[in-house]
């Protein structure tokens, strides 16, 4: 197994590389195995494929939550349930949570999400409410273990990487073509809003003659 050291008081984050991805979902399925979600509603990564205006022209995108430097989530969450680790993923403490929801409206990408009775039948011992808000936690307990996340050892085209932010900034950035998630180069992945969250996601942008992206679809794996 590939190997990650842990760091603390920094910024971990993930790298995408568009030109790289075959939509395999080799990501989204690893995920949701490794973190034991039954099918449903919830899907902690979802890889999308958005067509452009010529025939055949198609953008990938492979996509947890970004763990934002400035998480909105974190922002309006007052049951105090969401907070960043010291090196920046943003967790949830599903014990706190209360349903409010507001952390999956504030979320410009729509990442917390809640299951339903179908996915989740068990209630866990701590639970406030039967079906707490729940995201990608950036594979917390692999970490733990010097392993990297279950989507990035899965990804059998190398499209994704994941990391110190400075240091994929300076491994993909800059003249390799990498830039940092934004609304301008991909609206498409901004679901609720478009507030600059700062999210921890560097992108390999597909060049496109035209920049027109019109339709998109989803897997998520059963």
């Amino acid at each position: 197994m590939e190997k990650s050291t842990r760091v603390t008081k920094t910024q971990l984050g993930f790298y995408f590389d568009q030109t790289r991805c075959m939509s395999c979902n080799a990501c989204t399925v690893a995920c949701k195995d490794w973190n034991q979600l039954n099918p449903g509603l919830v899907n902690w990564r979802e890889q999308f494929t958005y067509e452009g205006e010529n025939i055949g022209e198609f953008f990938p995108f492979s996509m947890g939550c970004n763990h934002c430097e400035e998480p909105a989530c974190l922002t309006v969450c007052t049951a105090d349930a969401i907070s960043k680790t010291d090196d920046g993923i943003v967790t949830i403490n599903r014990d706190k949570c209360i349903n409010l929801l507001s952390c999956i409206k504030a979320c410009p990408f729509a990442k917390p999400q809640i299951a339903d009775s179908k996915q989740e039948p068990n209630t866990i011992i701590g639970w406030q409410i039967e079906h707490p808000a729940q995201k990608c936690t950036m594979c917390l307990d692999r970490l733990d273990e010097g392993l990297k996340p279950a989507c990035v050892s899965s990804c059998i085209g190398r499209a994704l990487d994941f990391g110190d932010m400075a240091v994929l900034e300076r491994t993909y950035g800059g003249a390799n073509g990498a830039v940092r998630l934004n609304s301008t180069d991909f609206p498409y992945v901004y679901k609720n809003n478009k507030v600059d969250t700062k999210p921890a996601m560097l992108v390999k942008k597909k060049a496109s003659s035209n920049l027109t992206v019109h339709k998109s679809t989803s897997y998520k794996p059963k």
